[in-house]
């Protein structure tokens, strides 16, 4: 089975709900930070009900590549879990089953391999609450991985 074959159900099942958003594909000549945008474009799209007026975020690929920071497998593991299985807001609130997430996610990274280069816009995992917004909105966490051939990103958000 082809590795975007096997990736797309398990990012499809990371992203069941409907404040968490998934991308992936073959590498393009657009960066990982440009794709990122698109996807926010497509969330906040999505969520424009909720933005605040006058809120603002980054306008470019650039300011997302700018709130960006290499995060370890591990790391990306846990984030794509979190993002999966819990609400950002309301953490102690479970969305989905958390196994289950970390079953996919460790998949997910897997079928990327150890080369993969991961970035997130948090820079704390777990508990950490500190981040470098890529949308509108109150909370966004983004982590996103990237191999010669291949891509795969998970965002979530919300407003508190």
């Amino acid at each position: 089975m082809e590795i975007l074959e096997e990736i797309a159900p398990l990012l499809s099942s990371l992203a069941a709900s409907s404040h968490v958003y998934a991308k992936w594909d073959g590498i393009s000549d657009a960066g990982i930070a440009e794709q990122i945008f698109e996807l926010v474009a497509v969330a906040q799209g999505d969520w424009a009900h909720q933005a605040v007026a006058g809120a603002v975020g980054p306008t470019s690929a650039r300011e997302i590549e700018s709130a960006l920071e290499p995060v370890d497998e591990a790391g990306a593991i846990e984030l794509m879990t979190n993002l999966s299985a819990f609400d950002l807001v309301h953490s102690r609130h479970p969305l989905r089953d958390a196994d289950h997430a970390r079953r996919a996610a460790t998949r997910v990274a897997k079928l990327l391999g150890r080369g993969t280069s991961w970035v997130t816009n948090t820079e704390g995992i777990g508990n950490g609450r500190a981040w470098t917004p890529v949308t509108r909105h109150g909370i966004d966490v983004v982590v996103a991985g990237t191999t010669a051939e291949f891509f795969v990103i998970l965002l979530a958000l919300g407003d508190d």
